[in-house]
């Protein structure tokens, strides 16, 4: 069964996504992005935004593809909150914001071509699953 969603439509690479609009706080630009010696590679770094130490994450490492570069200042990032956890996605660009038609976990655009609905709660337990087993290994040696 279809149903529409509110989404926020953007680029990464050559790939296209959405994430529903109650995840995200807002839309913003990186300020100074400092790389986390040992982090997995979905963490692509910290960034304080507001005066708050955000982690800024890899979407595509999160989804298990080749990781994308690391996030730099002047980067584009989408700030959510999923299960008391702030954090931000690095996005190439911002195409729009667009109530879609969702069906098998992908909504499609008004050209009719699919996009991936990212589900922020996974992405989040992903990276936190990801940042948890890397302590563990090193705890271990």
């Amino acid at each position: 069964m279809s149903e529409l969603r509110n989404v926020i439509v953007f680029s990464l690479g050559a790939m296209r996504y959405a994430v529903e609009l109650r995840w995200v706080r807002e839309v913003v630009t990186l300020g100074f992005v400092t790389a986390v010696p040992t982090a997995p590679v979905a963490l692509g770094g910290v960034c304080n935004l507001h005066g708050s130490i955000l982690p800024v994450l890899d979407v595509a490492a999160l989804l298990d593809q080749p990781p994308g570069p690391p996030p730099r200042q002047g980067d584009g990032a989408l700030v959510l909150e999923a299960e008391g956890t702030v954090c931000a996605l690095r996005v190439d660009q911002v195409d729009h914001v667009a109530s879609l038609v969702e069906s098998a976990g992908a909504v499609v655009d008004a050209n009719g071509r699919p996009l991936t609905l990212l589900d922020p709660l996974r992405l989040v337990r992903r990276a936190l699953e990801l940042i948890t087993s890397d302590v563990a290994a090193a705890a271990a040696e």
